[in-house]
């Protein structure tokens, strides 16, 4: 079903802006929390009309769209609503108040959150505190705003809220045996949506354990920490239980151990370890606002967790742990899974891709810290040659430069650039001698980009092409192999490096996207270090297939599906968003997937939407293609485990993911052969999806892409006994 886009905004701002509070974009949680915040109808109402007023003032300003949906403009405003709604009884004074403080509140959150952004820092509560203390300061003066006397007559307001049995649930937890720690707990959780009861939070902590398992994990760690060290040092533990506090400790654990960083073993240990210095922050600052009569409400959590994360900002090494998000999906899980299937994905992966300086197959003679020249601060380098298949380098008795194999073979730029520096004129070295007056020999040094440099060596004098300041392209000629410098038979020195000089030390840097030979048996290598020894050679990439992936922003592709005997019509549309990050994205159900197109490889980054679209399964099956044709070759990656394995299926795994794991999901491509290379015009790949737990095979998923002159003629997907056939019928 389509739903209308401004209905759609408005739903999705409103809920968002609920589950901000708990750094969550899930709508059952959002719907809970709006349905807890009701059980007084004032409060709720309050709350409610604060985040529609504040994301109408923030449209009207201009701001974008798309931030205002994910509620991150509202969720202040909500909490200075709800608190608004608590302390004042509801009249004509009262709702033009609301209107003025959700606008003090809104302006406070857009320039905090301008002046934190340029430290990366986010501005958590902040414009809640200063626009709730604001309030209750300027209420001393304000005659026609009454105070509330709900929190005192509770169960009234109950029983017209609920009837009768939602006071008598309300007694049943207040006044039965459950130890002191879950009550308090529960109305710590309570306390943040200004519910003040054991209820509430018993419903709230059902809403993180469903969303969330690190989260209520979190959660449940940090408040029972904070209760123990309160008994440790002799702390008031009551004022936990009549102060509502213990909220702080929570959602710092949340946010800590689950949103800004990556859940893990150190980002568990620092989120409780983080609950003692709040604990003396919290006495401390309670003591202060005593005397003016206000309460700390988030204070100490915002001090703490701001601090701590402008803390991990002055560190020398980012990627030290504990990890930062990257890539904020809005659920520690989606954040864990996300992480765990990029590191292995991405490993080595550097903003610009430096390929291969040849055609065909070479072999590495030298790599990184090899036995002759790659010594100390040029060791981050590599020698290539070719060899036959006895692993000679040369014919004959290899007397004369032209018997050895990749003399005079042409050397290409790795990538595109500027040609910053070229050395010429210097004669090749007859076979087992050396220049070592002209280490590097004839020369050519590529500029890429900010500090990032390639240079090839050893060149054939008088062979070079360009000249300095030439623009090139990646696979333009610069020269051939020759064997001029300190080298006593043909190679090609390559090394990349920050500085544009011949000779400059040597920066460890991976290449992008080649092949590696063993065995007479291809394996894909994606931003990776070659071997002395290996044998690698570029992608040379299919017709067809290159066709085939070739998605241009503002295509259309219409296709007929048909599933258990019934068919329907889809439509994708491809896309980039303010980033330039290009998608296909599914019309009728509004999923997303994200890709990259480097030439030689197709493969998705990221996916958005229901998990049983077209659009979804074809996701998994084209996860990545390699844009060349290699019926020996069989291409592997991992799923980030939340794509494959319902929340249902995952939900004990949740619990242990952070510290080991026992699931994992699984990508297999292989090239089905075709009859004749040359004029085929047709390919089929078929690939699998595998959910594997404790080692086996749980659930698979079988894909067939058929590609027919360059596009795609049908797709069809095999799920135990489901199948479901796409044909394409316009692009």
């Amino acid at each position: 079903m389509i739903i209308n886009p401004d209905i759609r905004f408005w739903w999705e701002s409103s809920l968002y802006s609920y589950t901000q509070v708990f750094f969550s974009k899930n709508k059952w949680l959002g719907a809970l929390l709006v349905l807890i915040t009701f059980f007084d109808w004032r409060t709720g109402l309050s709350g409610l009309l604060a985040v529609v007023l504040a994301n109408m003032l923030v449209l009207m300003l201009g701001f974008d769209k798309r931030q205002i949906a994910a509620g991150s403009y509202g969720f202040n405003p909500l909490l200075v609503g709800l608190g608004m709604g608590v302390f004042f009884q509801p009249n004509a004074a009262f709702y033009v108040v609301l209107a003025v403080v959700v606008l003090l509140t809104v302006l406070l959150t857009i320039g905090i959150s301008g002046v934190l952004a340029k430290y990366g820092l986010p501005y958590l509560s902040l414009p809640f505190l200063l626009g709730i203390w604001a309030l209750l300061l300027a209420s001393r003066e304000f005659e026609a705003l009454g105070l509330s006397e709900r929190g005192v007559y509770v169960l009234n307001e109950l029983y017209a809220s609920g009837d009768i049995w939602l006071v008598n649930v309300y007694n049943w937890f207040n006044h039965s045996n459950i130890p002191e720690a879950i009550l308090i707990y529960l109305r710590s959780l309570g306390a943040i949506m200004f519910q003040f009861n054991a209820l509430s939070g018993l419903l709230i902590a059902i809403g993180l354990l469903i969303y969330s398992r690190i989260a209520f994990s979190l959660s449940i760690l940090s408040f029972l920490a904070a209760y123990l060290f309160y008994y440790f040092i002799g702390a008031d533990i009551d004022s936990l239980g009549y102060s509502y506090i213990g909220f702080n400790f929570i959602l710092s654990s949340i946010a800590v151990g689950g949103f800004f960083l990556v859940p893990s073993k150190s980002a568990y240990a620092w989120a409780l370890v983080l609950v003692l210095p709040m604990v003396l922050l919290t006495a401390a600052m309670g003591s202060i606002f005593a005397l003016a009569q206000l309460s700390i409400y988030s204070l100490p959590f915002n001090v703490v967790v701001l601090t701590f994360l402008y803390v991990l900002k002055l560190r020398p090494q980012p990627d030290a742990r504990p990890e930062e998000v990257t890539l904020q999906l809005y659920s520690p899980e989606k954040n864990l899974y996300e992480k765990l299937s990029n590191s292995k994905r991405y490993a080595n992966y550097k903003w610009a891709a430096i390929g291969l300086p040849f055609f065909g197959e070479w072999q590495v003679s030298q790599g990184h810290k090899g036995a002759y020249t790659h010594q100390d601060a040029w060791q981050e380098a590599w020698d290539f040659v070719i060899v036959d298949a006895a692993n000679q380098q040369f014919q004959n008795r290899g007397d004369y430069l032209e018997d050895y194999y990749c003399y005079n073979k042409p050397v290409l730029a790795a990538a595109d650039g500027v040609v910053e520096e070229v050395v010429d004129g210097i004669e090749d070295n007859p076979v087992g001698d050396n220049n070592p007056f002209n280490n590097w020999g004839n020369s050519v040094v590529l500029h890429h980009g900010y500090q990032l440099y390639s240079q090839v060596s050893h060149l054939k004098a008088g062979s070079i092409k360009v000249r300095k300041g030439d623009v090139v392209r990646k696979g333009d000629v610069l020269g051939h192999c020759g064997n001029s410098g300190r080298s006593p038979y043909p190679h090609l020195h390559f090394q990349i490096q920050s500085t544009p000089y011949v000779g400059s030390k040597t920066l460890k840097y991976p290449l992008s996207t080649y092949l590696e030979k063993h065995d007479d048996r291809l394996a894909f290598r994606f931003f990776d270090y070659p071997q002395q020894g290996s044998l690698i050679k570029a992608v040379e990439t299919d017709r067809l297939l290159t066709q085939a992936f070739h998605f241009i922003p503002g295509g259309k592709m219409i296709f007929e599906v048909t599933e258990g005997g019934r068919s329907r019509q889809v439509t994708w549309q491809v896309n980039t968003d303010i980033f330039n990050n290009s998608y296909i994205a599914c019309l009728e159900s509004g999923a997303r997937a994200y890709f990259v197109n480097d030439g030689t490889l197709h493969y998705f980054t990221l996916y958005k939407g229901r998990r049983d679209t077209l659009l979804y399964y074809y996701f998994l099956a084209a996860y990545k293609v390699l844009l060349g044709y290699y019926p020996e070759l069989t291409i592997r990656e991992p799923y980030p485990l939340y794509l494959l394995a319902p929340g249902g299926w995952r939900y004990l795994h949740d619990f242990t993911a952070p510290f080991f794991r026992y699931m994992e999901a699984g990508y297999t491509l292989r090239y089905a052969e075709r009859s004749d290379d040359l004029t085929a015009e047709s390919m089929t790949l078929h690939s699998q999806a595998e959910l594997r737990s404790w080692g086996r095979v749980r659930k698979s998923w079988h894909f067939s892409l058929f590609i027919d002159k360059g596009r795609f003629g049908r797709f069809e997907v095999q799920i135990d006994k489901k199948k479901l056939t796409a044909v394409c019928i316009k692009d």
